[in-house]
């Protein structure tokens, strides 16, 4: 959505507000900051400042049109901040940071600090008033060194790969060419692990209509299209050939997969799962798959985010492996049930522990991270549950099994958003040990724009010959991460000198490396790495301005602020066949 922010400093004596905003519509990328201040150094003057207003114009945002008030640009004060200053004002700062935070600094001291998730990519500034004058300009920090060292003896985890869920209606909506151009994309980015949104609630009895596309569920995710709840064998199968993984598990189970239990206490709880029709039912899709598919799940899970008693996820957990082995799945992994928040996926691992038989049955933790949506203006607050997530699960491997922005209040097509959530990736790759990391949905079909930008990787464009696009900018830097790091690959220790300097290693068989290096700083940063090893061969840029490009790699790298540079000696997946039901390329 197009928009511009005005910054507006009130002067006493006071004036209308309305005429002294000074748009400062930003500059390129995110660069740390720009500045205005007396035109030269002798300059002297007297100011009070009395309120500061972050005022925020929608070009195109019909929504914001007030019919009392018609606008040409409907705008909304969307910050204002009270402080009292007064004094020889010599320059006034402001800074867009990493954190997803405006600060605006008086005679180089933060004066005031407010969340802010716009982007800037243009710079203006406007002098209003009977005396003074001013001068603007765009501040340019200088380069800081920096050293990368990575430690080839320190394996942490192997990774599976990446992924999330692709909505079958979705892709049925995709034309033949649209297909193709999907799988390419899955290729590419190396999203090549599929998490089943199955048919749960609207499964019958004879448990014949998993992929029945007109029993699809509506959510509210699209404004009701219906969504939810369905599969696509013949997708797959496709997948499987692409080498790709598939997941399964059950978010709202069947009522005839439910009843009534009565804990130790007396304690009656409605609706928990039938253990034996549940593994009735995940055994019987797992035969399906092998019949439609070519092979079973790879994984599958509990549940999704469903609340029962600790003892019944036990149960359902021992049920389940017993089930499986019997019908001849022995080799079909399970990860435990997943939590919506990771403070709450801590507990879960705690109730799943308190019975070392199901623990141990559990090949796999996992858990979503939606709760990392409330650090997000200061990501590094989220290390100390990431780090409690790490001790309680031990030796387990991790499952990171959905992470998108779905907080209301963050619904916005921003580059800075997009970069916070790349903060997350590293973390959760570095201090959680994931080993698979699946944003929530991969391709989902929107009628509400807003929905794309933040909750989905892909969008079908019907537009443009009804192919995928990129929502917005979360599927660049989910990119930065996903499309050098193969299955396989394990997560090297790697220390960076600057703290903002976020750097994640991963080295695989022949020599096989790939390096990310996240600059959250507001400096540009001269890397010096020591890692020795095969050279890279290619570099990938993500820049708000550059969308995963690609160039050789280079001898000296110079990351800018807010820019992520992977440095790897691996080639980009390629699709090599013409799937079923796809246009020949």
């Amino acid at each position: 959505m197009p928009f511009g922010f005005h910054l507006a400093m009130d002067t006493l004596p006071s004036r209308e507000l309305r005429k002294r905003y000074s748009p400062l519509s930003g500059q390129r990328g995110i660069t740390p900051a720009f500045g205005y201040g007396a035109p030269h150094p002798g300059a002297r003057g007297t100011l009070t400042l009395r309120n500061n207003v972050l005022l925020s114009t929608h070009y195109d945002s019909l929504g914001l049109v007030d019919p009392g008030h018609p606008l040409k640009c409907p705008e909304r004060i969307i910050s204002e901040s009270a402080i009292a200053w007064q004094g020889n004002l010599r320059a006034i700062t402001v800074r867009l940071d990493a954190s997803l935070q405006l600060s605006v600094l008086l005679n180089g001291r933060e004066a005031i600090r407010q969340n802010c998730l716009l982007d800037v990519s243009r710079h203006q500034l406007a002098w209003a008033g009977d005396e003074g004058a001013a001068a603007g300009y765009l501040l340019a920090p200088a380069t800081a060194d920096a050293r990368v060292s990575v430690d080839p003896a320190a394996a942490r985890q192997t990774m599976l790969g990446f992924g999330g869920i692709t909505i079958p209606t979705a892709y049925a909506q995709l034309s033949p060419q649209g297909k193709r151009r999907w799988w390419e994309l899955l290729a590419e980015y190396n999203l090549l692990l599929q998490r089943e949104f199955p048919m749960g609630e609207e499964l019958n009895r004879e448990m014949d209509n998993w992929d029945r596309l007109e029993d699809a569920a509506a959510i509210t995710y699209s404004d009701n299209f219906p969504d939810g709840e369905v599969s696509d064998f013949s997708y797959l199968k496709n997948l499987r050939r692409l080498g790709g993984k598939v997941l399964f598990e059950f978010w709202g189970l069947p009522l005839w997969a439910r009843r009534d239990w009565t804990d130790a206490q007396g304690h009656v709880h409605a609706g928990v799962a039938d253990v034996e029709a549940y593994t009735r039912a995940m055994v019987r899709y797992c035969q399906v798959s092998r019949e439609r598919a070519g092979a079973p799940p790879d994984i599958v899970g509990i549940q999704n985010e469903e609340e029962q008693p600790p003892e019944i996820w036990q149960q359902m957990t021992l049920g389940l492996r017993a089930a499986l082995d019997q019908a001849g799945f022995s080799s079909v992994q399970i990860h435990m049930r997943d939590a919506p928040r990771l403070a709450a996926g801590i507990q879960c691992v705690q109730a799943f522990r308190s019975s070392p038989a199901a623990w141990k049955t559990l090949d796999y933790a996992a858990t979503h991270l939606y709760d990392y949506q409330q650090c997000i203006h200061d990501p590094d607050r989220f290390d100390r549950l990431l780090d409690q997530w790490r001790e309680a699960v031990g030796n387990k491997p991790f499952l990171s099994t959905e992470i998108c922005v779905n907080d209301a209040a963050l619904q916005t097509r921003s580059y800075r958003l997009a970069l916070a959530m790349g903060q997350l990736y590293h973390k959760n790759l570095v201090l959680a040990n994931a080993s698979a990391i699946f944003y929530c949905w991969l391709l989902l079909n929107v009628e509400q724009p807003s929905y794309g930008w933040t909750r989905t990787l892909f969008v079908p464009d019907p537009t443009h010959g009804s192919g995928p696009v990129s929502s917005s900018y979360q599927a660049r830097v989910f990119g930065a991460y996903s499309r050098r790091v193969r299955a396989g690959m394990v997560r090297l220790e790697a220390q960076a000198s600057n703290r903002d300097l976020l750097a994640t290693a991963f080295a695989g068989s022949q020599g096989a490396r790939t390096l990310i290096l996240l600059n959250r700083s507001l400096t540009p940063q001269r890397i010096q790495i020591d890692w020795k090893g095969r050279p890279f061969r290619f570099l990938e840029w993500v820049r708000p301005e550059e969308e995963n490009t690609i160039s050789s790699a280079p001898s000296e790298v110079v990351v800018p602020p807010g820019a992520i540079a992977t440095l790897s000696t691996e080639e980009l997946g390629r699709l090599e066949f013409t799937p079923e039901g796809v246009a020949a390329g």
